[in-house]
């Protein structure tokens, strides 16, 4: 499909999002025409988005009829209140995200309301 087409096509590989933002934080890749490599390479830290940036970006391309393939991956979350044990086998060599409230990205508005 082309860029600026009358259809646009968003395709989703992401999973769902757990309704308490406490406990994972998400990662979100959105691969489209401009994204600056692709392949094994797009999906790193060095491209992932926080929510907030993935939304406004998706938003952006969808007012654009610009084609996007959406990606995400959730963390577990430190904190005083969340339901894992981080020293449990369960979790070793785990990626941790900060707690909610140390997370420094902004909250995300819209469907996916206050997830950072």
């Amino acid at each position: 499909m082309q860029s600026g087409s009358e259809e646009w096509h968003g395709s989703s590989y992401a999973s769902g999002v757990h309704p308490n933002r406490t406990f994972y934080k998400y990662y979100w890749w959105i691969f489209w025409n401009e994204s600056p490599v692709d392949g094994r390479e797009f999906l790193t830290k060095e491209y992932r988005l926080s929510t907030a940036a993935a939304i406004e970006l998706i938003e952006r391309l969808r007012e654009q009829k610009e084609p996007y393939w959406l990606y995400n991956t959730r963390l577990p979350r430190l904190g005083s209140d969340i339901p894992f044990d981080p020293q449990s086998a369960r979790w070793q060599g785990c990626e941790w995200a900060p707690a909610y409230d140390d997370d420094s990205d902004p909250a995300a508005e819209g469907k996916l309301a206050g997830h950072k």
